[in-house]
């Protein structure tokens, strides 16, 4: 479908879709024509969250067919799944001090998950009309 009534087939779906690879979720909109883009420049063994110990992905980048000759690049910023617990965002179990000094207005265990970085080279030309005034 068109729900923005572009006419663009190029579609990217990205996010935290919560789901593993194999998973309904996912199988659904790969049977749709949706390309896993980590899988395809990453491979299989990535990661984008720690869990008790536990490492996997449930965030995604699923390009349309058409879009697949124009992404250049794919990666997973590990700023997040990385960090040690104790600089967890979570405040629960930490002291007065710790939050105060832990504490960084950085990029650094914004989340639990590792956003995803997506390269495209987009050669689209879009003309505007020349307004002299």
């Amino acid at each position: 479908t068109d729900p923005t009534v572009t006419g663009d087939p190029d579609i990217l779906l990205i996010g935290d879709y919560n789901s593993y690879a194999m998973e309904d979720p996912i199988t659904v909109i790969q049977i749709a024509g949706f390309t896993n883009l980590i899988e395809s420049f990453l491979g299989l063994g990535v990661y984008s969250y720690v869990f008790d110990g536990q490492w996997g992905y449930l965030d995604y980048a699923l390009g349309s067919a058409s879009l697949i000759s124009q992404v250049n690049g794919v990666g997973d910023y590990h700023i997040n799944a990385d960090e040690p617990s104790v600089l967890d965002y979570n405040t629960e179990f930490k002291s007065a001090g710790q939050i105060v000094s832990l504490y960084a207005p950085d990029q650094f265990r914004a989340s639990d998950h590792d956003p995803v970085i997506i390269g495209l080279n987009l050669t689209h030309t879009v003309m505007l009309p020349l307004v002299v005034r």
